[in-house]
């Protein structure tokens, strides 16, 4: 049975006072009468809640104070008066009358009729659905007040368990713990609550799309998940243990329009992290594209961003592989490609999280970055690096395949931008390769490989200059003087050296060495003539190897 206090939520009681006798709310309502005779008293009964203007009682405090009192001793709920109406307030002797009794009298504003009121009450109390509907709505407006004040997450949880007198749990889309309302803090319930995420997390699909549970062996305790729809890919979700013994009028209705709180205020609360995100990409851009100056001001926002200019860093690239066939399809969708972004960036973060390591993530145009920093750098911290990338990668979205460049270690700050161009440039040389899924650690290029970026016809005029009439050797004389001198070179001129390797004794390499000097004009022992002539010969392996891959095409056509 419905309580005085109960009709608060239906709409014109909202608006209305109580003048006295507040002790007596909690008294029960079963039926309502309309009247302003003096002779009332003869059609109330118990649990009669009478609604009047007091035309009848207007000049008569005495009168009024019999009628209380006689209410009072049938065990009537209460008396709503329509003060203004003819009273334009209530006396004193009244006040203090039912303030004695705990007898409540309400006074309903001038704008609202009685028989209005009447028929609002009359619906709640005998129509369930009715009154279902006008608990949900009550529960809205108070969740939606509570919002506009900014209440947190956990107010909102916090008060949804204590409308519902039930243990309410929010969980992020992984059935992680966001929110959880007091019932949680006994120790008797701790344990509970652990049990309880373990089963959502070994059947997190129906989680997210609501679902019955129970736990084995045990059907006491059953609990339903809600889902709580936000930006993200996958919703969070809200756990309520009993729920499907609610006390009445609670009803899934209530808990929907609770649910749509929590949504929005997650929603606000991504909106508030993704602006701070931007802020912090945009320190990441400025930093890299060499836009900041200032070592001061590197230092400052660098340390506001948890960078230590004091740790040796890494820079890691990642980013989803594009040429997946489910990332080419999601390409048509730009909302989607963004929620894929939102929750790769989600998981990273919480891999860093469950690292307990010193990290920072950023995201770059398709990159996400995350700079890992270490009081040193060793093999042990090496070692270390490999190992968390393999679990991150291993831990992501498993949709959608993801690759990962890894750079060498940088300090002071001021580098970041070099030790980003690496790690970009390892993650670009796999994808060189077709390779997809993989981890890539940056590695400085060979000589050859700076010269193979080279124009071709630079490239010929280089080696030309430099080696002259040894640059196409024709005769089997001017083909071991080049031999000899590319050995004698890569024995840093020992002489000894050069002539085991080359199976020849010391005074014709020594013969061959002076020759090539004249015929180029230079001394090995120079260290310019050595470094062109090295280089030289280098360009002409690319050179013979270019040669040697376009015949190979020409046989194949």
């Amino acid at each position: 049975m419905k309580t005085l206090n109960d009709l608060f939520i239906l709409e014109g009681m909202k608006e209305c006072d109580v003048l006295a006798g507040h002790r007596g709310l909690n008294k029960h309502v079963q039926f309502v009468n309309i009247s302003d005779t003096p002779d009332v008293i003869q059609f109330l009964d118990k649990n009669h809640l009478l609604l009047t203007t007091c035309y009848g009682f207007q000049n008569n405090t005495q009168k009024m104070c019999d009628l209380i009192q006689q209410m009072h001793d049938l065990n009537c709920s209460g008396l709503i008066i329509k003060v203004n109406r003819f009273l334009k307030e209530l006396p004193d002797e009244v006040k203090l009358l039912a303030d004695d009794l705990a007898f409540p009298i309400i006074d309903l504003p001038t704008e609202r009729t009685l028989g209005d009121l009447s028929r609002h009450i009359l619906n709640y109390l005998n129509d369930h659905e009715s009154e279902q509907l006008y608990y949900a709505l009550h529960v809205q407006k108070e969740f939606s007040d509570m919002m506009l004040k900014e209440y947190s997450i956990n107010a909102l949880v916090e008060h949804l368990g204590h409308f519902l007198v039930r243990p309410t749990l929010l969980l992020n889309h992984r059935g992680e713990k966001i929110a959880q309302s007091h019932h949680f803090r006994k120790d008797s319930m701790k344990e509970l609550k652990v049990k309880m995420i373990d089963i959502i997390k070994n059947d997190i699909v129906a989680a997210r799309d609501g679902d019955n549970f129970s736990f084995p062996n045990d059907e006491s305790h059953p609990f339903t998940t809600f889902p709580i729809q936000t930006k993200r890919r996958y919703p969070s979700i809200l756990v309520i243990l009993d729920s499907l013994t609610l006390p009445y009028p609670s009803s899934q209705m209530a808990i929907e329009q609770a649910a749509n709180v929590i949504s929005f205020t997650l929603i606000k609360e991504q909106a508030i992290n993704e602006n701070s995100r931007l802020l912090k990409n945009n320190f990441f851009a400025d930093l890299i594209e060499e836009r900041i100056h200032s070592e001061e001001e590197i230092l400052s926002r660098a340390n506001y961003y948890g960078l230590n200019e004091d740790r040796f860093s890494v820079c890691i690239v990642c980013t989803v592989d594009a040429d997946s066939d489910s990332y080419e399809a999601l390409q048509l969708y730009e909302k989607k490609i963004g929620e894929l972004h939102n929750y790769i960036y989600d998981q990273l973060e919480d891999e860093i999280a469950g690292s307990n390591m010193e990290a920072t993530l950023f995201t770059k145009e398709k990159y996400f970055v995350i700079i890992l920093q270490f009081p040193k750098y060793t093999d042990t911290e090496i070692e270390i690096v490999t190992n968390f990338v393999k679990d991150v990668q291993a831990n992501l979205d498993n949709e959608h395949s993801t690759s990962f460049g890894v750079s060498y270690p940088f300090q002071p700050l001021s580098n970041m931008s070099s030790a980003y161009s690496e790690a970009v440039e390892a993650i670009t040389y796999g994808y060189s390769m077709h390779m997809k899924g993989f981890i890539n650690f940056y590695k400085a290029k060979e000589v050859k490989e700076l010269l193979s970026t080279i124009p071709k016809q630079d490239l010929k005029a280089l080696y030309e200059s430099a080696l002259k009439s040894l640059a196409y050797p024709k005769t089997k004389e001017d083909q071991e003087l080049l031999k000899t001198v590319e050995v004698y070179l890569n024995c840093q001129c020992e002489i000894s050296e050069a002539s085991r390797k080359l199976y020849v004794h010391r005074n014709t390499v020594k013969y061959r060495v002076k020759k090539t000097e004249e015929m180029l004009n230079c001394s090995f022992h120079d260290p310019v003539d050595s470094l062109r002539i090295r280089v030289a010969l280098v360009i002409g392996h690319i050179m013979e190897e270019s040669k040697n891959d376009e015949e190979k095409d020409t046989l194949l056509i």
